[in-house]
């Protein structure tokens, strides 16, 4: 089995699409070289933009996480 790499909480905060502020807590784990699921997802109109905010939560005994990928989907 393969060591647990990242263990910890993330808050997302972000605007939905009617403009209200939304606070999401996620528990993650996450084992080393295993790809992360989507912690949030936006659909944007061309042009537009969104303040996202991640905050990682650490407990005493996890690892940093290594990357954060903010990417657009087709």
């Amino acid at each position: 089995m393969e060591q647990i790499f990242f263990r910890g909480t993330v808050k997302v905060s972000y605007e939905d699409e009617l403009g209200k502020m939304q606070v999401k807590y996620l528990h993650l784990v996450q084992r080393r070289g295993q790809q992360g699921q989507a912690l949030v997802t936006l659909q944007l109109a061309a042009g537009a933009t969104k303040k996202v905010e991640v905050d990682f939560i650490y407990p005493p005994d996890s690892t940093p996480p290594q990357v954060l990928t903010v990417e657009t989907a087709l």
